[in-house]
């Protein structure tokens, strides 16, 4: 989820978005995932939806997507809908939901899973090993009128991509290698990447004893693309499926340590609005939704430069989701 800053979150390969495999799915994570989304709640199937609720996103394209996509498949349902799309980072989006600013918007499980324990423990690190772990462990951390609904298998995973004229003069395949050339490296990433870990400029000096030549802050999307096209950074945290990684020539190294477990895409959703009917339709659009769909959505946004909605419209008609 990654997961916010976005883009992610980001022209993916879900990356990103990016990011994101580090970004590639696997039969035990897509078992696990499968199996976290199957508690959708069958009495409220096909039932009509007379709430309001409000739909939020964090500041990428990925996250502003499955908003549309969340959004457009309740208001089929008869569901009054509000907006407030492009909020910001984690930190932003989640103070608004917990406080009742928003009602619904798309997570990552192991992004928001690490943040949760993060505000209680600066050094705390999530235990859960795949996704029906974190969606668990998720019901435990969050408050009481918070709650995360079934996981879909598509994931976005954060990775760190490197341009073309970096890794033609290291050869880094890996986070190791990255690692080892730390302190010739000017590393970009969202503000917020300095002060994360694991995955953060705290978790490489933990796991990877690496303390890089400089750190860069951009916001993820065109600012840090822009700044590895002209080598003003060279490596950056993206999401593994950002098309700008393939099409740029940059390279997602493979985190070798594991460091970036499990991220599928889930809904989290403030307990009272999170009823069977609710429910159901945001299952339905969790059991449909696929990495390779993420990947394939994001290109239309990042490459052929779709407005979200419109992807997201044209992704719940062919999945029936709407009219």
């Amino acid at each position: 989820m990654k997961r916010p800053a976005r883009i992610l979150t980001a022209l993916l390969g879900v990356a990103v978005i990016g990011l994101a495999a580090c970004g590639g799915d696997n039969s035990s994570s897509s078992a696990t995932t499968a199996a976290a989304g199957a508690t959708t709640t069958a009495a409220g199937e096909g039932a009509a939806i007379t709430d309001s609720l409000t739909v939020g996103s964090g500041n990428f394209p990925e996250s502003v997507l499955l908003a549309e996509i969340f959004a457009g498949a309740l208001e089929a349902k008869g569901a009054k809908i509000t907006k407030k799309l492009n909020i910001g980072n984690r930190e932003t989006y989640y103070k608004a939901i917990s406080g009742g600013e928003l009602d619904l918007l798309p997570e990552y499980t192991n992004s928001l899973l690490s943040y949760l324990i993060r505000v209680k423990d600066p050094k705390g690190i999530p235990t859960a090993t795949n996704v029906q772990q974190q969606v668990a462990e998720l019901q435990t951390e969050l408050p009481a009128t918070l709650t995360v609904l079934p996981a879909s298998t598509a994931e976005d995973k954060d990775v760190i991509a490197c341009n073309k004229e970096t890794t033609d003069k290291y050869g880094f395949k890996n986070l190791s290698d990255l690692s080892a050339k730390a302190g010739e490296i000017t590393l970009g990433g969202p503000p917020e990447f300095a002060d994360r870990s694991p995955f953060g400029i705290p978790g490489f000096k933990q796991l990877y004893n690496a303390t890089f030549k400089s750190f860069v802050p951009l916001e993820i999307g065109p600012p840090l693309v822009d700044a590895l096209k002209a080598n003003a950074v060279n490596c950056g945290n993206l999401f593994s499926t950002m098309s700008v990684i393939t099409t740029n020539g940059f390279t997602a190294l493979d985190d070798d340590k594991n460091i970036v477990p499990n991220e599928a895409v889930l809904p989290l959703i403030a307990k009272a609005k999170a009823t069977p009917a609710v429910g159901a339709v945001l299952a339905n659009v969790s059991s449909k939704l696929t990495t390779d769909g993420l990947v394939k959505m994001m290109v239309e946004i990042e490459v052929d430069k779709k407005a979200e909605v419109d992807v997201a419209q044209e992704w719940l008609k062919t999945n029936g989701l709407v009219a």
